[in-house]
This record gives structure tokens, sequence and C-alpha cells, in this order.
């Protein structure tokens, strides 16, 4: 079964992140599930890149959101552990230089 919810109506996402995944085909929340937080993540960003906006997007907080989208648990509750690869996800992609 397929779960074509929009973005916006997955758990604490809204509509920025919404227009955002949707630049680069994300549109509906199966993908999320389907590619998962990393995988959207780096789309999304990879997306803001090409249409010359702020890389500033490059922060734990949105994987952590998308974690719990896809879990249906609230962002503040992503387990510690969880956190803590999103963290160092995060800052090898800000040290690679790609997004500033």
């Amino acid at each position: 079964m397929s779960d074509d919810r929009a973005i916006s109506e997955m758990r604490n996402l809204g509509p920025a992140i919404e227009r955002d995944l949707a630049a680069v085909g994300i549109i509906v929340a199966q993908q999320v599930i389907d590619l998962g937080a990393e995988e959207t993540f780096l789309r999304m960003l990879l997306g803001r890149k090409k249409e010359g906006r702020s890389g500033n997007a490059c922060n734990a907080a949105y994987l952590y959101a998308l974690y719990g989208a896809i879990h249906d648990v609230d962002w503040l509750e992503v387990p510690e552990v969880v956190k803590d690869g999103f963290k160092k996800f995060t800052a090898d992609l800000r040290e690679s230089g790609q997004f500033k």
C-alpha cells in the first residue's frame, strides 16, 4: 500500500519543506519513506543549491523532522543515538564544503 499523503500532512513537516522537496520531485509521503531521512535531506540540499538558495539548511534538525515523519514520532523524541548519527552526517556534509 502506498502512502499518497502530501508531505505537509506528515508529522513534523510543513509547507516550507514540502516546497523544497517538490522542487526535486518528492511530492508524496511514500517517496520520503522509501528514500529515508538522509537521502531525502541530501536531495533537498542539492535542490536548494541548484536554485542558488542558502545551504544554511544543512543542519541535523531537518533530519530529526524527516526521521520523525517517517517513524511517526515527534522530532524531539528521536533517539539520541540516531540524533548523533545525523549530527555527524551534517557535520561531514558541511566540512566537505559542498553546503555553506
